[in-house]
């Protein structure tokens, strides 16, 4: 099993890292083969509308050469992508967003999907913490996974986490982090 994992906070070691890094660690214990990518560290470009990605013969493909190229040939390839982000502004991150506007050559010229049915697991951390207080969101942003093509499992929300390390303070939530990284590797 190939899982792609894109971490998208600004901050390089915060809740969200460390919670991400155990579900990978678990995951490659349990065999499966992770590459993970840290979007703020990368040159991504918002999509243009060029509508390339939509032309005979590019499908799958973007006119935009940044660092992004790289992770759309991955996507193709994984069999499960985990996002992880931080709630800002009772949504995901710019950085996250970013990426996903970027998914355009995921879908066909009659917006189905290009997808072979990879899972898609998002990870949230707030600072919130009441973990059903931006459910609405949650709620949104998953359907919209499902409509790139994305089987999506029930996000994981982690509330209480608005310093960098909090998250060392409740050591239950890298448990369900393994319990998730398992659940992933069974049903991926």
């Amino acid at each position: 099993m190939k899982i792609l994992a894109l971490h998208a906070s600004p901050r390089l070691h915060g809740n969200s890292a460390q919670l991400l890094n155990t579900l990978l660690e678990e995951a490659r214990g349990l065999g499966a083969t992770t590459n993970s990518y840290t979007l703020n560290t990368l040159q991504i470009k918002g999509c243009q509308a060029c509508y390339t990605c939509r032309k005979p013969g590019k499908e799958k493909q973007c006119a935009v050469k940044d660092d992004m190229q790289p992770i759309l040939a991955e996507l193709f390839a994984a069999d499960a992508v985990v996002l992880a982000t931080p709630v800002y502004m009772w949504q995901m991150t710019a950085q996250a967003k970013l990426f996903i506007d970027r998914l355009m050559p995921a879908l066909k010229p009659d917006y189905t999907s290009w997808l072979d049915g990879q899972r898609m697991l998002v990870l949230y951390t707030q600072g919130q913490p009441d973990v059903t207080y931006f459910a609405s969101y949650f709620k949104y942003a998953n359907k919209m996974l499902g409509f790139l093509g994305f089987r999506t499992m029930e996000p994981l929300v982690f509330g209480g986490l608005g310093e960098p390390n909090d998250v060392q303070r409740q050591p239950q939530l890298f448990e369900r982090v393994r319990q998730a990284a398992a659940e992933l590797v069974r049903n991926g």
